[in-house]
């Protein structure tokens, strides 16, 4: 059940805002600045730059809409979130001479934490969801079709004969094992599987 919402169907794409994450950057660089204007706190002003670039950046990745790095954009605004409320969260608790001001910011990294987390487990759900029916469909087309599985190994069998043929030529040009290794492994590409589309409950 989802925190923030109804509850999403795992081959469903998760819907997602950068919104939290910039709110979080312009907080956190204020608050770095406000410590080196008040304070000159240059420990301060560097935190609070450190940590609000982390969540520019959270932000800006999940703004391009790029699945890919969804998953990662919010751990990261996850770990600043862990790491500003708890700061906070300590100097209140530390200093009396914070305020309420002290509480309140704590409270909102906590809820920073909440919301990343709840997004970072869905997107990691949702990858690893299409993952499994990429593979399930895999698993029915080749029972379905064993004859275009028998082509398919004969054409992967081709393709690693081309690719250690390679491998050999470019060890005879010096290239080094290495270059070697690579460009034998060329042929044993994977294809490419677009994860911005989901895949859909009936097959591709």
């Amino acid at each position: 059940m989802s925190l923030f919402g109804r509850e999403r169907h795992p081959n469903e794409v998760p819907d997602d805002s950068p919104d939290l994450a910039y709110v979080m950057s312009f907080v956190t660089g204020v608050g770095g600045i406000a410590a080196y204007w008040t304070r000159r706190s240059s420990l301060g002003l560097l935190s609070g730059l450190g940590v609000g670039s982390a969540f520019a950046l959270g932000g800006y990745w999940i703004q391009t809409a790029n699945p890919e790095k969804h998953e990662f954009a919010h751990q990261i605004c996850l770990i600043a979130s862990v790491l500003f409320g708890g700061a906070m969260g300590y100097r209140a608790g530390s200093n009396p001479y914070v305020g309420p001001g002290g509480a309140m910011l704590a409270a909102l990294g906590g809820v920073s934490s909440a919301y990343h987390l709840q997004k970072f487990l869905a997107w990691r759900s949702y990858e690893q969801s299409r993952i499994l029916e990429a593979e399930r469909l895999l698993r029915e087309y080749s029972y379905k079709h064993p004859s275009d599985q028998a082509a398919a190994t004969t054409l992967e069998l081709a393709h690693s004969e081309q690719g250690a043929r390679q491998g050999r030529a470019a060890g005879h040009h010096g290239q080094g094992p290495s270059a070697a290794a690579a460009a034998a492994a060329a042929g044993h590409g994977r294809p490419h599987l677009d994860r911005r589309t989901p895949v859909p409950p009936g097959g591709f």
